[in-house]
């Protein structure tokens, strides 16, 4: 286990520990998590193989290994802050300000945490994509170097909502994100044929409408992260209870498998979106004609 500790799974992008089981790609001989490998069931660096490609103790994209100074000997040598650069390879956001103790901390508590009873690899597992955006996002959500926070910019939350939120395989939020987008303009568009409304105050209703769904749009972008957090947190309790609470290699996988995104979900919410869309239009459309 010596030569693979502190090295980096391809897949979650965590350090190995002592106690982490390990597979080696019998190609490359890079070392994967058993957890991580059973998930893409190939090496993660399978397109490499052609090219030749021998696993040396460090990742072809793997980053310049950061030395972090504990606080005591920072203080020593007259080092009061650290500023961490967005670094795409190791997942780090900028955390501006923190002081040498907070980094030391936060690079500390990324390799093994436990926060709200889930720790970052269960997360990960579970994430299964985009697991660069979601490392930053959670590791801010979780207060890592800082306070906790609740926003953590993500366009993709309010750009393709309600889409995105089935994807993420969060069914129940996404059908409220789609009736907040939808029954407001419906509901006006039914109103019109009971109620005599003057032009400019119908015209006035719908921009209020518009601005409504801008503004959700933009809560999404900002809160949408957060909300999927505490989304994954629930989800994965309840996985872990079904293994009687062990951490098992079966247990990652399952994370791996009901966290994976869900492009027939994704459709479905896009055709549920387009229906609601139609029926707006059809009852608008209807009323012109009366």
């Amino acid at each position: 286990m010596s030569k693979f500790e502190n090295k980096l799974c391809p897949v979650c992008r965590e350090r190995f520990r002592e106690s982490d089981e390990i597979v080696v790609c019998p190609d490359c001989g890079t070392p994967h998590h058993r957890s991580c490998y059973l998930s893409e069931n190939k090496c993660a660096l399978e397109v490499l193989h052609g090219e030749g490609f021998v696993w040396n103790g460090r990742l072809p994209d793997e980053p310049e290994t950061v030395v972090v100074t504990p606080p005591e000997e920072a203080e020593n040598r007259g080092a009061s802050q650290y500023d961490v650069a967005e670094n795409p390879e190791n997942g780090i956001g900028e955390l501006p300000g923190m002081d040498a103790e907070g980094l030391f901390e936060f690079l500390s508590m990324m390799s093994d945490d436990t926060v709200d009873g889930v720790n970052m690899h269960e997360l990960m597992n579970y994430t299964a994509y985009s697991l660069l955006h979601y490392r930053m996002a959670f590791a801010a959500i979780r207060g890592y170097g800082g306070k906790r926070r609740k926003t953590f910019f993500n366009i993709c939350s309010g750009l393709f909502a309600p889409i995105f939120q089935f994807y993420r395989k969060m069914e129940f939020f996404g059908v409220i994100v789609l009736l907040v987008m939808t029954l407001p303009p419906l509901a006006l568009a039914v109103a019109t044929h009971y109620v005599t409304i003057a032009p400019d105050t119908l015209n006035l209703l719908y921009s209020v409408i518009n601005i409504i769904n801008a503004a959700e749009m933009v809560l999404l972008c900002i809160f949408g992260d957060y909300i999927y957090y505490r989304h994954a947190i629930k989800r994965i309790r309840k996985i872990r209870e079904s293994f009687g609470g062990e951490r098992t290699e079966e247990y990652y996988q399952a994370l791996t498998e009901q966290g994976m995104p869900s492009y027939g979900r994704a459709l479905l919410g896009l055709l549920a979106f387009a229906f609601a869309e139609a029926c707006v239009l059809a009852v608008s459309s209807h009323g012109m004609f009366i």
